[in-house]
Parts: structure tokens; C-alpha cells; sequence
């Protein structure tokens, strides 16, 4: 997720000894420095040179949530396997445990500002990712959006039952205690009118779940997806969170929309979709998100 103000406190200059003994058994090589990169306010984030002379990047984190970097390391593989937008190759990764934090390693891309060209071959293959008709919703396995756990388990929901139930109702649960009470009957009442509010028959597609401008790196030119907290889904989500926190350009707009037209209905669906991630930033970062959140559930009631 967007952080909501980056800070140099978030990224300690030291990698935890435990990580370094385990980058370097599964990487072959001793590590001869580091330095700390952005990342967000979720993780510590690096890029590690090996001695000889070969770099990765590394995001490594104290918190518990279960398998959080497989699952992130998975989803990467699972996007990359569909061919329509490259991915970071993981070079390593291990879970939080009693062999100390977890991590991932990921090749380092270096990121360039997007012109024109770049942000159209982002728009071609998003759409073409979400081309890919899937059996659905959901995931096999669990993962997180940010450090809050994201379920992702479909069994025999509908589309609309599992955005209810799987995003709105589970993130409500963490969001309510900064919510006033009539914004919270707002949040159910989008809830129970979902099967309304998003209709029925557009396929479901991979998604990359948290798309928004700092999860895309352009490696001459080239988009790459990092980060991502995936599922199967109405691909009308990520352009949903794509189009609240912005930052992508007309071109990629008009490539995306060029390859794959607007449904009708598309604009009131996405303030649906956009509460999920307007929650999870009420969670995570408190009431500067509260009016926003009312005001599109509102929207998507009206």
C-alpha cells in the first residue's frame, strides 16, 4: 500500500545478522554492504552487494503474519507465468520463525521515470493480463495487503459474495474502531447490496491486488510489477485502486481502455472497489482517510 509519509526511521541501516547468515548460505556468496532503499512503511528495504560484486534488492520484517514472503514470492511467479507483464526473479526467501525475520531477495531492477511509450506497454499488458479468464474468486493460499492479512479464500462465493464478505466485512473489522458509527453502517450497507452494486457476467482475471504507482517499476521503458497482493478478481479492482491513488498517465489509459473497453457502470463499481483499500488505509493510518471513505461509500450507494 501507498505509504502515507516515507521516513528514513523506517528503513534501519543494519540488516539483522540472522538474514545475512541465511542471504548468504542461500546465495553463495559473503555480503559486502548494503545500503537502505524506499520501501514503504511496511518493511526494511535494501539493496546488498554480494563480494563479487553482484546486487539484489532485500526487504526483510519483524512481523509474524504467516508465510508472508512466500506467498508474496508465489504471487510473483504466479503473475510473471501469464506472460503479460514482467515481474522482479526471486532469488531467495524464508518466512518469519524461529531461524530469525523473514525476507525476500529479489533481482534489483533499476527504475526510470515512465514517458509516454512506457506507460502505453503498461497499459497493453495489464489488459492483457487481464485477458487471462480464470476459475475464481480468490486464491489457493492466504497473503497480506501491506501488514494486515488478506484473505483470499473463495470456496463456492460468487464474485459479489466474496468482495462482501473477503474485503469489505474482514477489513471493516480492523477499520471500525477510527470509524464513526454512520460511516460504518455505510461500509455494511455497500456490503449487503453488493450482488446489485457489481453485477454479474464479467470474467474474473489475475490480479496484482495492490496496484498502485510505487508498485510499478520501468526498467528502460520496460514495466515491471512488484509487490503484489494477489487473487483472482474483476480486473475493474486494480484499475479501481489504480485510479484513487493515481500517478499513471493518460497513455496508460488510453492503451489499457484501447485493448479492453469501459463497461457500462464501470465508474459507480470502482468506488465499490475503492473502499477496500481507503479501509486499509484507515487501519494503518487513521482518520485523514475517514471522509474519503464516507464520502465513497456514498458514492457507491447513490
Amino acid at each position: 500500500m501507498p505509504p502515507s509519509q516515507p521516513s528514513a526511521a523506517s528503513h534501519p541501516s543494519q540488516v539483522p545478522a540472522s538474514v545475512i547468515a541465511r542471504l548468504q548460505r542461500t546465495m553463495h556468496g559473503s555480503v559486502a554492504r548494503f545500503t537502505p532503499v524506499s520501501g514503504g512503511d511496511v518493511h526494511r528495504c535494501y539493496r546488498v552487494w554480494l563480494g563479487d560484486d553482484r546486487s539484489f534488492f532485500l526487504k526483510t520484517s519483524q512481523t509474524s503474519l504467516p508465510q508472508l514472503f512466500s506467498a508474496e514470492a508465489e504471487g510473483l511467479r504466479w503473475l510473471a507465468g501469464f506472460g503479460a507483464l514482467r515481474t522482479p526473479e526471486v532469488l531467495a526467501v524464508a518466512d518469519h520463525g524461529p531461524d530469525g525475520p523473514g525476507f525476500l531477495a529479489l533481482a534489483w531492477i533499476p527504475d526510470t521515470a515512465p514517458n509516454d511509450e512506457a506507460l502505453t506497454r503498461l497499459g497493453v499488458g495489464l489488459a492483457a493480463l487481464h485477458c487471462h479468464g480464470q476459475p475464481g474468486p480468490g486464491w489457493h493460499r492466504a497473503s497480506a495487503i501491506g501488514p494486515l492479512p488478506q484473505l483470499n479464500g473463495g470456496e463456492a462465493l460468487s464474485w459479489a459474495e466474496f468482495w462482501a464478505e473477503r474485503r469489505l466485512r474482514e477489513m471493516l473489522t480492523y477499520a471500525a474502531p477510527a470509524l464513526p458509527t454512520a460511516v460504518i453502517r455505510q461500509i455494511e450497507d455497500v456490503a449487503d447490496r453488493c450482488a446489485d452494486l457489481l453485477g454479474t457476467g464479467r470474467p474474473l482475471t489475475p490480479l496484482h491486488g495492490d496496484l498502485w504507482r510505487g508498485n510499478v517499476l520501468f526498467r528502460g521503458g520496460e514495466p515491471v510489477l512488484i509487490d503484489p497482493a494477489p487473487y483472482v478478481g474483476d480486473p475493474e479492482v486494480d484499475l479501481a485502486m489504480m485510479a484513487l491513488f493515481g500517478g499513471f498517465g493518460a497513455a496508460f489509459w488510453r492503451a489499457y481502455h484501447g485493448e479492453l473497453a469501459e463497461d457500462p457502470g464501470q465508474q459507480r463499481r470502482r468506488a465499490v472497489y475503492q473502499l477496500w483499500p481507503l479501509l486499509v488505509h484507515v487501519k494503518l493510518f487513521g482518520g485523514q482517510y475517514v471522509a474519503q471513505t464516507a464520502a465513497t461509500a456514498a458514492i457507491a450507494l447513490s
